[in-house]
């Protein structure tokens, strides 16, 4: 499967990380969607920073790793004092070393907002590689290819959907 890699990063960094709070994968447009869940609005002024920052040093990432992303794009939402924040990328040219240098400029950038699972008992890192292979198992199993995959956690638990 061609998409496998972007999933198998995604999937990983999102167990690891609880500041990740959502992704969903439509393959239509084989899109991954991550999100974080900011607990204030952010000002524009504050967004225009970390979006400047965050191109460069992604710019800098594929340029190192000889990467050309067909989608990146980055996006806030305000909704009743929370801020999402999006980030859409392609998954045939996703990376886990890329997921990890945005996971660690989010804490740079915005570490007092992040709103995170603080029952997070799934980061442990041998848990982490069990719980991956689980589920990109039982995605492979119930279907010949990847569909619309939608992961989010709760209350420490990561909770895989695949419609």
């Amino acid at each position: 499967m061609e998409n496998e890699s972007g999933l198998d990063a995604i999937i990983s960094v999102f167990i690891r990380h609880s500041e990740l709070s959502a992704v969903k994968y439509d393959v239509k447009s084989d899109t991954i969607k991550i999100e974080t869940a900011l607990n204030d609005n952010v000002d524009e002024k504050k967004r225009c920073k970390f979006m400047a920052r965050c191109r460069q040093s992604m710019a800098l990432f594929y340029r190192m790793t000889r990467v050309e992303p067909v989608q990146f794009a980055l996006k806030f939402i305000e909704n009743s004092g929370i801020t999402i924040l999006r980030l859409y990328r392609d998954s045939k040219t996703l990376r886990e070393q890329e997921m990890e240098l945005f996971v660690q400029l989010l804490r740079q950038e915005f570490a007092s907002l992040l709103i995170r699972d603080e029952n997070d008992i799934a980061s442990l890192a041998n848990q982490s590689i069990d719980i991956k292979k689980t589920v990109l198992q039982k995605i492979k199993q119930e279907h010949d290819s990847y569909h619309n995959i939608f992961a989010y956690r709760d209350e420490g638990r990561v909770f895989v959907f695949n419609k």
